[in-house]
């Protein structure tokens, strides 16, 4: 009877989707945190109209004063979280590339492992053919020797 089809190049695809499942781990754990940041940044900015529909009551210049240089406070934090953010999109370009390549890889290697199989089952299917044949020959000629 035939073997059992075995890819030798098992191994190095297991490998590769580890590879690959590493890599959207990395992805996911970058795209979490760019979230993450943009939701700072949603509510720095929230919090910012809100002081802009505050009404100014003070009465000292000392307290308005201080009400804007707190106003500028909150749009350095703007600007600091999204400088962050534009770090994060470009590592996370990175991931997606690395993410993109490994998968390329590996489904490079499972379209291989198919075409093997399929050649494989081909094979075998050819020599049942040829069993069958011999054997049907063998039986018409007991056939025809009686």
């Amino acid at each position: 009877m035939a073997k059992k089809f075995s890819f030798r190049l098992e191994p190095l695809l297991n490998i590769k989707a580890f590879h690959a499942k590493q890599a959207k781990e990395e992805l996911m754990a970058i795209l979490y945190l760019r979230t993450k940041k943009e939701s700072e940044i949603e509510e720095r900015n929230n919090y910012l109209s809100s002081l802009f529909e505050h009404k100014l009551i003070y009465s000292k210049a000392s307290e308005i004063q201080a009400f804007w240089y707190h106003i500028n406070y909150v749009k350095e934090q703007i600007a600091k979280l999204e400088n962050e953010k534009e770090q994060l999109v470009e590592i996370e370009n990175l991931k997606r590339e690395k993410f993109n390549a490994a998968m390329k890889e590996e489904k490079i290697l499972e379209k291989l492992k198919e075409k093997k199989r399929q050649a494989y089952f081909e094979d075998i299917n050819k020599e049942e053919i040829k069993q069958l044949d011999e054997i049907a020959q063998k039986k018409f000629q007991n056939f025809e020797m009686q």
